[in-house]
């Protein structure tokens, strides 16, 4: 199987990251917390310096400090990435 199609764990944590922060911000969450609220630019920054690592526990925190709900497919997709990541979950 060819692997062309598989997108980049930068690019999985990226798009999990934006529709997980879309949902925080269409759910009106409200806080004085600066990691949340720049959560999009921290996890960015950290994309774009290749810390794949750090940007994923960023976006554990942002996910746990909002006590947000993931689905079965955002939750599938954070044990993957955990997984490619070496991080035990």
């Amino acid at each position: 199987m060819l692997n062309i199609f598989k997108k980049s764990i930068k690019k999985e944590i990226a798009e999990l990251s934006n529709e997980i922060l879309n949902v925080i911000v269409k759910n009106g969450f409200e806080t004085d917390s600066c990691g949340i609220k720049d959560g999009n630019e921290i996890i960015t920054e950290y994309l774009t310096k290749n810390e794949l690592g750090l940007a994923y526990e960023h976006l554990e925190y942002v996910i746990s400090e909002t006590e947000l709900s993931l689905n079965s497919e955002q939750t599938k997709t954070m044990i993957f990435i955990a997984g490619k990541l070496g991080i035990k979950k």
